[in-house]
């Protein structure tokens, strides 16, 4: 079994920055305790409200950080600017949110293919690593392929959002299915999509998944007890999971 790396999503932190409009909390200091904590790397989305001050955060994170940095970004006109300018090691192209609460749904790979193949080789020629975030979907992991991705991110928010054993078991599936034929295929499996303790403990199971990102709810438990402590429970929880493989 491949080993399981801890992400954490800095947008929560920047968010809560928002709310103020003050310069705290800091994402980079945060991203710094928490990779003293040990995740083993940083996603922050690029958005185009406050989109001066993420640049600065990306390009301060790519500074100071030492795990890898993951920018999010909706494709578009200027990605080859900002890939070049900023260089993280891995770029995840998401789906437009449809609000500034809602979590992006998956790419629709399929529909971009065209787009996406100029996109991608325009990273690669950046040395940059290739992801999308898609729903638990076999066309959708098969279209990904298709275009030459390096790592598939899965929507669990399915999962994560059941309201009943049963709607779990059948989302469950889903993501089963589609890290198995993503892992077929030679590409590397993320989960994310409103992960909490509970939910890593249990996705962690899964063999073929190698990164779980978890946002909100490290964030909201840094609150609580400290990033040091929140991030060691979550690593804890994933360990636990990692001992029981579906």
């Amino acid at each position: 079994m491949m080993d399981l790396r801890l992400h954490m999503n800095l947008d929560a932190v920047v968010s809560l920055r928002g709310r103020r409009g003050t310069a705290e909390p800091e994402p980079a200091a945060v991203a710094m305790l928490a990779e003293l904590a040990g995740v083993h790397g940083l996603s922050i989305s690029r958005v185009e409200e406050r989109r001066e001050l993420l640049d600065r955060d990306v390009r301060l994170l790519r500074e100071i950080i030492r795990t890898r940095l993951n920018l999010r970004l909706v494709p578009g006109g200027d990605l080859a600017a900002i890939a070049f300018d900023t260089r993280p090691q891995r770029i995840t192209l998401i789906s437009e949110p449809q609000s500034r609460q809602a979590l992006p749904s998956g790419l629709d790979v399929n529909l971009l293919k065209d787009a996406l193949r100029k996109h991608f080789q325009t990273l690669r020629d950046a040395d940059i690593e290739v992801a999308v975030h898609i729903l638990p979907d076999l066309d959708q992991v098969k279209a990904a392929h298709r275009v030459s991705v390096d790592v598939i991110e899965l929507d669990a928010v399915g999962y994560t959002a059941a309201r009943t054993p049963a709607e779990r078991r059948v989302e469950l599936v889903r993501l089963v299915d589609a890290a198995t034929t993503a892992a077929r295929l030679g590409m590397r499996v993320a989960l994310s999509g409103g992960l909490d303790l509970r939910s890593a403990e249990e996705l962690s199971r899964l063999t073929h998944a190698s990164e779980l990102h978890v946002g909100h709810d490290l964030v909201a438990r840094s609150v609580l007890v400290g990033v040091e402590r929140a991030v060691g429970d979550f690593l804890q929880a994933m360990a636990r999971g990692r001992q029981r493989p579906l």
